[in-house]
């Protein structure tokens, strides 16, 4: 089943039950996903026609950093690895036990990750040793440790922007482990985004909701896709805005890509289960 367009799809799939109709324009964006599901396990990079331009399989991708030399940083379950343009391996780091959740390449060229097995965030160079690290503030006694924290982005200041999943919360740690700003949410986070102004956006995961918070904590704007723009409910991951404004998030549970409006008015989806499937990171890439 694939949708790609404007039109009226069927409503026999799950993917699509619910999904307003028509919509406001066709997917039309080149992009970078993880599919974190066992039947596709890969990192696929997508025309803005709907056709593979490359893939490359991994176990279980989760984060993607786009680096400035067209090169591909990719975490998954037990390993960081930097792709090429091309797409092929030039740097793996791995560990034995799960989760490496989030990767990033800072300024120096080391690159930030999460490790849920230790329950700690680590700097890692090019040979593999971790130069430095930082036991997670909220570690706890709770099960599982994969439920720790989901993506982590370092911020210009050199703090640590981390989504504490367990804790329904967004918080910002020095690298003494020292909590520098925290926030509640409505729901367990994945990905956090701090924008230009201060605000920061988060995706919410299983409960499907976006929301954006000024540095007081207070929730600024507030998406539901089910209350907002009908779909059933599914599974927000990643998230990114666009040079025009919009937003585009994966929905794992229902294999789709989906771009609204500020206004939350639904412009197009992405959903072919031959492609995509299961969608944690992804990356637009736009001219």
């Amino acid at each position: 089943m694939a949708i790609n367009s404007v039109g009226n799809p069927p409503q026999d799939d799950p993917g699509l039950r619910g999904l307003p109709v028509p919509m406001s324009a066709a997917f039309a964006h080149a992009f970078i996903a993880a599919e974190h599901d066992t039947r596709h396990n890969r990192v696929v990079h997508v025309s803005k026609d709907g056709k593979i331009l490359r893939q490359f399989h991994v176990d279980y991708p989760l984060d993607l950093d786009l680096l400035p030399n067209g090169h591909l940083l990719l975490s998954s379950n037990l390993a960081v690895i930097e792709l090429d343009a091309d797409f092929q391996e030039v740097w793996r780091y791995g560990i034995e036990k799960l989760a490496l959740f989030s990767c990033q390449k800072l300024a120096d060229g080391h690159v930030l990750s999460g490790d849920t097995s230790r329950c700690r965030i680590s700097l890692i160079d090019r040979s593999g040793s971790v130069v430095r690290f930082m036991p997670f503030p909220y570690a706890g006694d709770y099960l599982p440790q994969y439920d720790m924290f989901r993506l982590i982005r370092a911020l210009p200041d050199g703090n640590l922007l981390v989504a504490c999943y367990h804790d329904r919360k967004l918080a910002e740690f020095n690298w003494d482990g020292r909590i520098e700003w925290e926030a509640s949410l409505e729901g367990p986070p994945y990905m956090p985004i701090r924008l230009p102004d201060g605000n920061t956006l988060v995706s919410l995961g299983p409960t499907g909701l976006i929301v954006e918070i000024d540095p007081a904590g207070k929730t600024l704007w507030r998406y539901d896709m089910v209350e907002d723009t009908g779909l059933d409910l599914g599974w927000i991951a990643g998230i990114s805005k666009l040079k025009n404004g919009n937003l585009v998030y994966s929905d794992s549970k229902h294999d789709r890509l989906v771009e609204i409006t500020p206004e939350k008015e639904l412009v197009s989806c992405f959903l072919n289960r031959e492609i995509l499937l299961h969608p944690s990171t992804h990356i637009i890439l736009e001219s």
